[in-house]
């Protein structure tokens, strides 16, 4: 678990913030299944499809102390550690292509430094996340290679598309 940290902390603050400081934002740099893919010019003109949201959803903490949730990218059903500190969701290319996230070797062209040394890694936009009844369009993400993650770490590229969330005795409260 303490290597699940370390790589989510290390993505998040290291080649994450690069990669969002060199482009501006991580919207349509990846092609994938129904995102069109936008020309670097009117990239930050782009901005991010409204929130869709419904409900309240708790999430318990864990015998670890972590918050872990169930998710659906693109309705790919996967366990997603919610992390306040990490910058975006990150995930492994397995993940990505079973979520219907197919990227091309050249896109994977950032640095990220992880607890076993640096890894290349790319970054693209999730169509939809859902947890429950809370679903989230166009999220921004990170792709890393199988070895360098083997779960799903849920950053505040999803939670700041939130109305808000809070603690709550031993609970995450996700709201609308």
């Amino acid at each position: 678990m303490l290597r699940h940290i370390a790589v989510l902390i290390v993505c998040a603050v290291g080649a994450l913030t690069y990669g969002l400081h060199t482009r501006g934002s991580m919207v349509g740099t990846s092609t994938f299944i129904s995102v069109k893919k936008v020309p670097v010019a009117e990239e930050q003109n782009t901005k991010p499809q409204p929130v869709r949201l419904s409900g309240i959803e708790r999430v318990r903490r864990d015998q670890q102390g972590h918050y872990v949730g169930d998710f659906r990218l693109n309705n790919y059903r996967v366990k997603g550690l919610i992390d306040t500190g990490a910058t975006t969701i990150a995930i492994n290319e397995s993940t990505a292509r079973r979520a219907g996230i197919y990227l091309n070797r050249d896109e994977f062209k950032y640095t990220v430094n992880t607890a076993n040394g640096a890894v290349r890694a790319a970054r693209a936009t999730i169509n939809n996340v859902q947890i429950g009844q809370i679903r989230v369009a166009e999220v921004e993400a990170a792709i890393l290679p199988d070895e360098a993650l083997d779960i799903v770490l849920v950053g505040m590229s999803f939670m700041n598309r939130l109305r808000g969330f809070e603690y709550d005795n031993g609970q995450l409260v996700l709201k609308r």
